[in-house]
């Protein structure tokens, strides 16, 4: 299973938790949770970014 995998199984079981920070971040651009479940469930990664300290970027 890869990575992208994991993360959609983690929602599907409702085993994560949104940091304050992302919640923030998710109201400054109008979002909130469901819209980014969504993304995850139903997006395909478009692009592998470059790694970083905090690990791989990814855009959906």
């Amino acid at each position: 299973m890869n990575i992208l995998d994991e993360i959609r199984q983690k929602i599907r079981e409702e085993a994560y938790k949104i940091t304050a920070h992302a919640n923030e971040e998710m109201s400054k651009d109008g979002l909130i949770a469901i819209d980014i479940e969504n993304a995850i469930l139903t997006g395909q990664i478009g692009k592998d970014l470059q790694k970083t300290h905090a690990g791989c970027d990814m855009k959906l």
